[in-house]
């Protein structure tokens, strides 16, 4: 006689054990969102702080490259201390002290270090005494040989790479012989525009014809700036 098949009922699970099984999935849910929430926090607190960093880097390294810091470390030249003891190239050096010696820290870290760094070889393809903060801070495009024109204050840094070397192939091959701007002209350019450049004020050294020196132009001196002006142009000449 065959035996019957017995159906196994389904018992419902009791509602204290349901409750518990329900508080110990959200208490899990709970747990992991803090998890979550903590390491988030994290990653944003250290994303700061590496945005940040290059710029406290070029402080650091603009530090060291003081005569006095060179020979204290044992070493020939700044070179053999960003190489041997920095760490980093003497360009890569270059550009992230001549970021922090033209730019402040508030408009370096708006842009990030690659547009920073773009606009340090833009300011030094052109041949106006331009500096990265003024081509950040400047209000029309700058118009390209050929072409075209680059707006500094939204171009990415790959644009303004591009724009930079479009800039230097431009440049004529050779400067007519005798035609130059001296050593003292060009410190005394670079030195007024250290000077202006907060002021707004354009700063170019045009070369001069063969025996004659070269001439200094001002773009964007203001009455309100007049004084500014005069002092920053007295403590060069004088």
């Amino acid at each position: 006689m065959a035996s019957k098949k017995r159906k196994s009922a389904t018992r419902p699970i009791p509602p204290a054990l349901a409750r518990r099984a329900t508080h110990a999935a959200d208490a899990k849910l709970a747990r992991l969102l803090l998890e979550a929430k903590a390491d988030l926090t994290l990653i944003a607190r250290r994303k700061a702080q590496v945005v940040d960093a290059f710029y406290d880097i070029g402080e650091a390294l603009r530090r060291l490259k003081r005569k006095e810091i060179v020979a204290a470390l044992g070493r020939k030249s700044f070179a053999e201390v960003c190489e041997k003891d920095a760490r980093v190239s003497v360009s890569q050096a270059g550009r992230l002290i001549d970021i922090v010696e033209h730019m402040s820290r508030a408009e370096a870290v708006s842009m990030g270090q690659a547009r920073a760094s773009a606009l340090v070889g833009l300011a030094n393809a052109t041949p106006e005494a331009d500096t990265p903060g003024a081509l950040l801070r400047r209000k029309k495009p700058i118009a390209l040989p050929g072409g075209g024109a680059l707006d500094t204050k939204n171009a990415s840094a790959r644009t303004i790479e591009q724009a930079a070397k479009q800039i230097r192939r431009a440049r004529p091959a050779k400067a007519a012989r005798g035609s130059r701007v001296s050593d003292d002209e060009a410190r005394a350019g670079k030195e007024l525009t250290r000077r202006l450049d907060r002021a707004g004020v354009r700063v170019t050294v045009v070369a001069g014809v063969p025996g004659r020196p070269a001439t200094f132009r001002f773009d964007g001196v203001t009455l309100a700036g007049l004084a500014r002006f005069a002092a920053a142009v007295t403590a060069i000449a004088g």
